[in-house]
């Protein structure tokens, strides 16, 4: 399965849940509220062979 963000509008608390493909909705773990899927950010922590930068995901 899957790790996702989500993103609770009622209290702001965002969150991230191991659910299945289809899930868009979530209720929130700190208010109950419905929370939505977010899009993610990752960052590799690896640094690139000639200038030490860390790579973003896409390209390099």
């Amino acid at each position: 399965m899957p790790l996702y963000e989500f993103y609770c509008s009622s209290c702001r608390h965002k969150f991230e849940r191991l659910c299945s493909y289809g899930v868009s909705v979530y209720a929130c773990p700190q208010c109950g509220g419905e929370s939505k899927k977010v899009f993610s950010t990752f960052r590799s922590g690896r640094s690139s062979s000639g200038g030490g930068r860390a790579s973003g995901g896409c390209g390099g």
